[in-house]
């Protein structure tokens, strides 16, 4: 009988379902113009979509858990042999990887066959998983032929702006401002995957397939970019969602697939089994319930129709918006108190260029201001595309990821929409003809005209939910009056509340530095309880204090959830720990 070669496959596991988009979305496209913000990525028919590489990254991500020299997933996901990888045959038919294994770093070379599957596959092997690209749309709808109904227009989507703010001046950081266009909360994307496998690990494939799919539901793996600032949280919605299992090893189960009957899986089903996963990643999760004591706000990247400086605001559901703490917002807070804590414990001071120096100067020496501390780097991230000849940690994200936060305030988004946009056109015309005045927009205001006031309906409505214009002008140095044309306008969120600030840390991420990268967070923790770090934009005009009310860690060393004030207590063992691994670490620089 001739063997059969290449990859078996007896029965193939098939899901269709949607993902919902819990907070911002980004998945880089092409720009035209390096002026304008990074776009999302379209497909061919211009549809705004998540490539299927990209989830198949995401998903093969969170599966590997804890990496390991020998990865149990190739089998599953594939690989690719390098140059100079061999198998050398031994007598019992298993085979023996050479030293140029990609896997090797320093551990024992892989014997045996891939499990389960061809010994002949010399050359690397194609994933199992077949993963199709997914179009984002606004609802779950599908046509005739189980293609999203509502596609996405990309013309529509907002921008997310973000600046460096340079250590040394507290300005902005020459050369460093970010935009990005982002896919809101509340869309859907269409999940379409497939598992190839074979009689003898269908259990084991099943299994593997429901771990996949409850971290899906219970949104342990985002997508896209921008990821440690809380963007990219999606959720496997529970209906509509379908398991089916194709049997291609007789003709009862050919003839079940032709017929468009096959065997429906429920998730009962799918656990039969172990899923023989890696260890998984061990993380640290911190909620931290605050309310403001000043308003506290991220601008929004437009002015207002009326108001010149408004809050950012997402997408709440389809008819209401919430303000937006921005996840890089409150990430870039942490970071930038944890670098003042480490520097002011090390005696190290921020580099800066002198103050002619090009602006290439300028942005080398931000970049060494946010790479120099080690324990912040293990925290935060790195900066830099390519290593110093120094460093002691692989570049790469940091372990701290900052959720977006969002107020529990919401906002009906007709009235919003007037205060971003003004009143329709044939509104507009009718006013400016009764007024005999020209529409204002807080560019436009040449003719020294004073702007347009809300009108004292949608002012009302704003006040009932906490929001008050308020209005500031410069002063003339030197007649000590108002200065021309400086008036400004601001929404300022005086009674808004919001949801918990959450935090995530990859404790596994940290690796040799986890005892100095928490002590270093619990410090930031605890004057954040203190009062002493400020949230969102325009700090230094009055926003942005804010009370705390509580701080539960919960993971790692403090598993059932520990208030922070318990976890700094000198008689608690983890505490000593971390206080004797941080004097260690600054004696040792």
């Amino acid at each position: 009988m001739t063997r059969r070669r290449g990859r078996p496959m007896d029965l193939r596991l098939r899901v269709r379902g949607w993902l919902e988009i819990r907070t911002p979305l980004h998945v880089g496209g092409i720009a035209r113009d390096p002026a304008d913000a990074l776009p999302v990525a379209v497909d061919g028919q211009g549809r705004v979509y998540v490539p299927g590489t990209g989830l198949a990254g995401a998903l093969r991500g969170w599966m590997r858990g804890v990496p390991d020299a020998e990865d149990p997933l190739r089998e599953l996901w594939g690989f690719s042999a390098e140059p100079g990888d061999e198998q050398t045959p031994r007598n019992d038919g298993s085979r023996v990887l050479s030293a140029a294994d990609p896997q090797r770093n320093g551990q024992a070379p892989h014997t045996g066959p891939m499990p389960g599957w061809d010994d002949d596959l010399n050359d690397g092997q194609a994933s199992r998983v077949v993963i199709r690209d997914a179009v984002i749309a606004t609802s779950t709808r599908t046509d005739a032929d189980g293609l999203p109904a509502d596609p996405l227009a990309p013309a529509s989507l907002p921008v997310r702006h973000g600046v460096g703010i340079d250590r040394v001046t507290g300005a902005a950081a020459t050369e460093f401002l970010y935009a990005r266009t982002v896919v809101p909360p509340g869309h859907y994307l269409r999940l379409e995957l497939d598992i190839e496998t074979i009689a003898k690990h269908q259990d084991r494939d099943r299994a593997r397939l429901h771990a996949l799919l409850s971290a899906l539901s219970s949104e342990q793996i985002r997508l896209g970019g921008a990821r440690g600032r809380g963007l990219g949280v999606v959720r496997l919605l529970g209906s509509p969602l379908a398991v089916h299992e194709h049997d291609f090893t007789g003709p009862a189960g050919l003839l079940a697939l032709l017929s468009g009957e096959p065997t429906r899986l429920e998730p009962a089903d799918l656990t039969g089994s172990p899923a023989e996963l890696p260890d998984r990643r061990e993380l640290l999760s911190v909620r931290i319930e605050w309310r403001p004591a000043a308003p506290v706000m991220v601008r929004e990247g437009e002015e207002g129709a009326y108001v010149g400086t408004l809050p950012l605001t997402t997408r709440a559901s389809g008819d209401t918006v919430a303000l937006a703490l921005t996840g890089g917002s409150i990430k870039g807070a942490l970071r930038s108190h944890a670098e003042f804590i480490e520097r002011t414990a090390r005696r190290i001071d921020a580099p800066r260029a002198s103050v002619n120096a090009p602006a290439r100067e300028h942005s080398r020496d931000f970049l060494d201001q946010l790479d120099e501390l080690r324990a912040v780097r293990a925290l935060f991230g790195t900066a830099r595309t390519s290593p110093n000849p120094g460093d002691e940690r692989p570049l790469g994200a940091g372990a701290l990821i900052a959720e977006e936060c969002v107020s529990r305030t919401r906002l009906p988004a007709d009235l919003w929409d007037l205060v971003l946009q003004g009143p329709s056109d044939d509104e507009q015309a009718a006013s400016e003809k009764s007024s005999g005045e020209e529409r204002w927009t807080p560019r436009s205001d040449e003719g020294g005209r004073r702007p347009l006031s809300l009108p004292p309906a949608v002012r009302e409505r704003l006040s009932a939910l906490g929001l008050d214009q308020a209005e500031h002008v410069a002063i003339d140095r030197w007649t000590g009056g108002a200065a021309d044309k400086l008036l400004f306008s601001v929404l300022e969120p005086h009674d808004v509340e919001w949801e918990p600030i959450r935090l995530t840390v990859d404790l596994t991420r940290l690796g040799p530095d986890r005892d100095v990268a928490l002590a270093l967070l619990l410090l930031v923790l605890r004057d954040l309880r203190h009062g002493l770090i400020r949230l969102g934009g325009m700090v230094n005009r009055g926003f942005g204090d804010v009370e705390v009310d509580s701080i539960v860690l919960t993971g790692g060393a403090w598993p059932d959830g520990t208030a922070l004030e318990d976890a700094l207590r000198p008689s608690d063992e983890t505490c000593t720990a971390l206080e004797e691994a941080w004097f260690t670490y600054l004696d040792s620089r």
